[in-house]
């Protein structure tokens, strides 16, 4: 269904996008049906479809988790679910971005732009106290959405222990798989391993330096 009314107000699906949004509220259906429900989001908490399904909006298939919480559910899932995460890949190379692009370029998106810019210049460099994602420490930056960690260091951290950047490899020495941040330029599972490989190779420069002689 690309248009749901719920109390009057008007959400709607566009641009292949999953979730319906209603422009002028500027919510989701998903968090005003919560919302109605149980009061405003608490702040650093996202609103989750229980059976994965983003159309079954009822009250009972809505959860309010904290963000960290939400996104390690929906990394875990597209993490096992290789097909989907090619999909969305593609979807989003191949539609989404051309679409979104076409769309900020257009009369309508300048002028929105342009209206957006002037309610929110005063608050560009306004300086506010935040709490570190990863240490929990307090720190005062620019509140722009994005200032989630204190530091680039406690940023890696959290991007390392959420395993958001994790791949499997396979050992170049005994062939058997291993899970590897993919920024890592190890190739071995272990150190065993890794020692393996420096003795062939050296054994190979020796044999090839005889060979030569």
């Amino acid at each position: 269904m690309k248009t749901v009314i719920i109390d009057g107000f008007r959400f709607t699906k566009s641009n292949g996008k999953p979730y319906h949004y209603n422009s002028n509220l500027r919510k989701h259906l998903h968090q005003y049906v919560w919302e109605k429900a149980n009061g405003a989001i608490p702040k650093g908490w996202e609103t989750h479809h229980i059976d994965g399904d983003v159309e079954n909006n009822d009250i009972s298939n809505l959860q309010a988790l904290p963000m960290l919480e939400h996104k390690a559910i929906h990394t875990d899932k597209l993490r096992n679910n290789p097909e989907r995460l090619e999909k969305m890949r593609v979807n989003l190379h191949e539609k989404a971005r051309p679409e979104a692009n076409k769309w900020h370029k257009s009369e309508e998106g300048r002028k929105w732009h342009k209206e957006h810019y002037e309610k929110t210049k005063h608050k560009l460099h306004e300086q506010k106290k935040m709490v570190c994602e990863q240490c929990e420490s307090v720190f005062e930056s620019v509140d722009n959405g994005a200032n989630r960690f204190c530091s680039n260091k406690c940023k890696s951290k959290w991007r390392r222990e959420s395993g958001l950047d994790d791949v499997v490899r396979r050992c170049e020495n005994c062939g058997g798989s291993f899970t590897i941040n993919k920024y890592s330029k190890t190739t071995n599972c272990s150190k065993t391993c890794a020692a393996m490989i420096r003795w062939k190779k050296r054994k190979d420069s020796l044999n090839l330096q005889e060979n030569k002689l």
